[in-house]
């Protein structure tokens, strides 16, 4: 049998389960989670239990045998196969959260030239595939600089905006014909043997965007330069509704015929904004934003990443430039945009289907559908504490514990997956509360989601007219001081928790008083 204290809990299903199995103390069952300097066994079987765990496994039919040597015991492909169905399995809530929703891709004209281009057509052809609504909007940069140069044409650029006189805009006119023939070509690719085999893609193009002139600006005449002055949003919800990808080149007509050349990237907006899109994604030529130590900024609110925009120096930087981009789309209403790095192969999918994605959200708020657990949660706060158990963060509780307390509990959700949790237990003859069981997943501690949460559950315990809220943590006493909460004693807290509390984990007790 296996030795580890966690997997023999789990198998049995639960600390009191087991407990009532071999007839033992469920504190002493505890004390086989903690770290031997905490009083418990560093999370092992003692010797002494083993012939009890194995009577009661063969009396309930428990599989007690450990992971390794199932593990030894599965062929190559089984794994394999394991692997690709948990994959599988978990990529279900992003389909059924994303289906039917309506997205706006900007792609630059340098991802069009790019060798990964075609994985990244199939990347659109599968999410067309799963029921997503598309509109593309590809730029030209680099089509028209070679036609420029090949044309041995000069164009002058001011603020990151190119001057278009006459002859530039016939060339912008045949650069967008040719990028445009090309991606259509590649949207009909039905091979078999490719990911794109039966897709059987339609695709429309046209009129929909409305344009005027740019003008000029500081003394520049930008001529047939224009900007976006109208969609038409019904035209576009009319193709959408008959299972069309959409895709929009940088050019727009005025009413009395002209035509302008516009950045792919305000076109962009301007449509996520006219059809209230769902979310409008910026496939960029880098990762755009990184922390002090480098890492990737899995999410920001407006307000924040409106911070580090007015702290960068290079206002025309790229990466920055498409950031003020997505702070613009944020503020007129697009409730997400997502700033992808286009030379990570799959970084789209990556983004859209994977817990720990691979861009940047950005999003006026940080945090979504919170709202009263259900019994169907039970598995995604699971999934969020049990790390936190294992670490000592927050105190064991059974599948069977949280079941019955499902109703003391709220999360966060995004995109079908708990990334936040927290609990209230009442005590109403004391007029006080316990915040329990707070948790943030680590990809979303960068956002303000516990602060939300708990916020959230001390308006509750006020509605129900309690007067105090505490808490019992082990290392998390600066957070929740910095929250409003002072060290109290044992004996601050109800006769019913100081008669359950844990002396071996020996949690500091910290209290806030509800104004």
């Amino acid at each position: 049998m296996s030795n580890d204290a966690k997997f023999i809990i789990e198998q049995f299903g639960g600390i009191k389960a087991l407990a009532k199995a071999i007839n033992k103390d469920p504190a002493t069952i505890y004390r086989w989670t903690y770290a031997k300097h905490k009083g418990g066994t560093g999370g092992l079987i003692p010797t002494s239990a083993n012939n009890r765990i194995c009577e009661a496994a063969r009396r309930l039919n428990i599989d007690i045998q450990p992971p390794a040597v199932k593990q030894a015991q599965t062929t190559p492909a089984s794994i394999q196969a394991k692997q690709f169905i948990h994959w599988f399995r978990s990529t279900a809530p992003y389909i059924h959260a994303h289906r039917g929703k309506t997205f706006v891709i900007n792609i630059s004209g340098e991802a069009v030239e790019d060798e990964l281009f075609a994985s990244l057509i199939e990347d659109f052809a599968l999410l067309n595939s799963l029921g997503i609504r598309l509109i593309l909007v590809h730029g030209i940069r680099p089509q028209l600089e070679k036609k420029l140069s090949n044309n041995h044409r000069s164009s002058r650029v001011f603020q990151h905006l190119r001057v278009t006189d006459k002859n530039t805009l016939e060339l912008a006119k045949e650069a967008t014909g040719t990028v445009r023939t090309n991606i259509e070509a590649q949207l009909s690719i039905s091979l078999a043997n490719t990911p794109m085999a039966g897709a059987s893609i339609r695709v429309t193009s046209g009129n929909f965007i409305v344009a005027k002139p740019l003008g000029i600006i500081d003394g520049v005449d930008y001529q047939f330069t224009g900007e976006v002055r109208r969609v038409d949003a019904e035209a576009i919800a009319s193709c959408l509704d008959s299972e069309q990808i959409i895709l929009i080149s940088p050019l727009g007509y005025s009413p009395t015929g002209e035509v302008f050349n516009l950045r792919s990237e305000e076109i962009a907006t301007a449509i996520a904004t006219a059809i209230t899109a769902d979310k409008l994604i910026l496939l960029t030529e880098r990762t755009e934003l990184l922390s002090e130590d480098q890492q990737l900024i899995g999410q920001l609110t407006t307000e924040q990443a409106q911070v580090i925009l007015d702290a960068n120096e290079d206002k025309l930087d790229d990466a920055y430039l498409h950031l003020e981009e997505a702070i613009r789309a944020s503020k007129l209403g697009v409730p997400r945009i997502h700033l992808i790095n286009r030379k990570i192969n799959g970084g789209l999918q990556l983004e859209l289907f994977t817990r720990q994605g691979s861009g940047t959200l950005i999003s006026i708020q940080p945090f979504d559908d919170a709202r009263p657990a259900t019994i169907n949660d039970i598995h995604g706060i699971i999934e969020l504490i049990r790390p936190l158990e294992q670490r000592g963060l927050l105190s064991y509780r059974a599948t069977e514990t949280l079941e019955m307390d499902i109703n003391k509990f709220h999360v966060i959700e995004q995109d079908g997956l708990i990334t936040t949790c927290a609990a209230l237990y009442e005590y109403p003859d004391d007029n006080i509360g316990e915040l329990a069981c707070v948790a943030v997943h680590p990809r979303y501690r960068n956002g303000e989601r516990g602060e939300h949460l708990l916020n959230m559950m001390e308006n509750k315990a006020r509605e129900n007219g309690l007067k105090r809220l505490f808490v019992l943590t082990t290392q998390s006493s600066h957070w929740f001081a910095e929250k409003g909460f002072k060290a109290a004693e044992l004996t601050d807290l109800p006769a019913e928790k100081q008669r359950r509390y844990n002396q071996t984990r020996r949690s500091s007790v910290l209290i806030k008083l509800l104004d």
